[in-house]
């Protein structure tokens, strides 16, 4: 089994949220807009949302959602991992995320819409991912057996 990814980091949320804020800015987004939801005291979702000009001058919103993993007891009463580490855990993984992705497209490996573009938003709020993955799971938008 792999090790859980950013579990043990030292990296503030506040830190990770700037390196977010900074990718962003140096690969030409307009605007950013970072969001939690708590519950019973403890953060249950991490949003990061922007927009973007496309290369035809369309402005594209672009939303990424983590949602921390439960906190866990410890064997004392205490905290194995606190709920406050899951938070700092998943505001890491979105700043690398992002970084990364925005790198690519920086780079010219793909293009910003190719990378992003599970991730754009339409009116509704839904992602173009929240909205085709179902179809892929469910096999409509499968090739028929036997094409290829």
């Amino acid at each position: 089994m792999t090790a859980e990814p950013y579990r043990d980091t030292s990296v503030t949320a506040e830190r990770s949220k700037e390196q977010i804020r900074r990718a962003l800015r140096a690969v030409g987004a307009r605007a950013m807009q970072l969001e939690e939801e708590w519950a019973d005291g403890a953060t249950t979702s991490c949003l990061v949302r922007f927009v973007y000009p496309t290369e035809d001058g369309a402005m594209m919103r672009v939303r990424f959602q983590a949602t921390p993993l439960p906190p866990e007891k410890g064997a004392r009463g205490g905290w194995k991992t606190s709920p406050e580490q899951r938070e700092k855990q998943a505001w890491r993984g979105l700043a690398w995320y992002i970084d990364s992705l925005a790198k690519a497209a920086a780079f010219g490996f793909v293009r910003f819409e190719e990378v992003f573009l599970a991730y754009f938003e339409d009116a509704d709020g839904r992602t173009i991912g929240e909205a085709l993955v179902p179809q892929i799971s469910s096999g409509k938008l499968a090739l028929p057996r036997g094409a290829t």
